[in-house]
């Protein structure tokens, strides 16, 4: 009677070694997930080292902000904020400006510079070094056994370069080493708008509402309404109906909660539908002290939730 290869017997036995431990694995992972407080709303972990996912550097955030929900009617009053309508993509940008989180020493070539716990560096021009541009980052006093050493260089992420600004030049290092070991200056960030993305900062505010003439017999065209303009002569007489006392703010994308511009405007409501700046809205309800309203299409609802 033959027997199977070696080889074949022994994968076997590890295969059925792998599938016994499986459950065992599955529920250490389980536990950890529990333990690490994720529930189910694990995040998405794009490494092995659980750790690494908290340190990060400074990542990009959607900032969306509304009072309303699609399809859902709310009641204004008068003087209230009809629309609040914050859609907006930060990304972070170094100031160029670094602190230090731990006193830390450059030494190279016998020459020590000491970078006291933090302190604050600002960069002050990019130079050449080794052949790649690195930031010039002056110190705050210059080392005792050296005082023609006037700055130090690191690149954009606060790592440190071997060399120093000596004498009005550049002088690099033979032999460089960092204490703590791999200890680097923190960057500072500031976040800005990405212009890039969709931006879209404003606020409606109701003020009131009354019965005039239609302007013109045409509704204004929406956003992403792609039909073909009317060419025929343009209707004078084109009845009466309810408009809206409206107040449109918006902000400045250099400072976000800063109005640059409020126009107060009466805005016309035809077949109970008003048109706002990328919105549609249904109308179901005029009285003096209030009104009842619905957004029924929004041009800019492609983010959900805020980061």
């Amino acid at each position: 009677m033959s027997h199977p290869p070696r080889w074949i017997k022994t994968h076997w036995i590890a295969a059925r070694w792998i599938a016994a431990r499986r459950p065992v694995a599955l529920a250490a992972a389980v536990a950890l997930s529990g333990c690490l407080g994720f529930g189910g709303d694990a995040p998405d972990l794009k490494t092995k080292n659980v750790m690494a996912n908290f340190q990060k550097g400074p990542q990009e955030r959607i900032v969306v902000d509304r009072n309303y929900t699609v399809g859902k009617r709310f009641r204004v009053q008068p003087g209230e904020v009809m629309i609040r309508n914050k859609l907006y993509t930060l990304a972070p940008e170094n100031v160029g400006a670094y602190r230090a989180e731990l006193g830390i020493a450059l030494v190279g070539d016998g020459l020590r510079v000491e970078i006291p716990q933090g302190s604050q560096l600002r960069v002050s021009d990019r130079v050449l070094v080794a052949g790649k541009l690195a930031n010039l980052v002056p110190l705050p006093q210059p080392p005792a056994a050296a005082p023609d050493v006037t700055a130090i260089f690191a690149n954009d992420d606060g790592t440190l370069l071997p060399a120093v600004y000596r004498g009005g030049r550049v002088a690099a290092f033979a032999k460089f080493a960092v204490t703590p070991e791999k200890a680097q200056l923190t960057p500072e960030y500031k976040e800005s708008v990405k212009t890039s993305a969709g931006y879209v900062n404003y606020e409606v505010i109701y003020n009131a509402y009354g019965v005039f003439s239609y302007v013109n017999c045409a509704p204004p065209k929406t956003t992403g309404d792609k039909s073909k303009p009317d060419k025929s002569p343009p209707k004078t007489e084109c009845g009466s109906g309810p408009h809206f006392d409206l107040t449109v703010v918006q902000y400045d994308r250099m400072q976000l909660d800063r109005a640059s511009t409020a126009n107060r405007a009466w805005y016309p409501v035809r077949s109970n539908e008003l048109l706002l700046p990328g919105l549609k809205l249904t109308v179901y309800e005029m009285t003096p002290t209030g009104i009842v309203v619905e957004v029924t299409k929004d041009d800019n609802a492609y983010a959900t939730k805020a980061f």
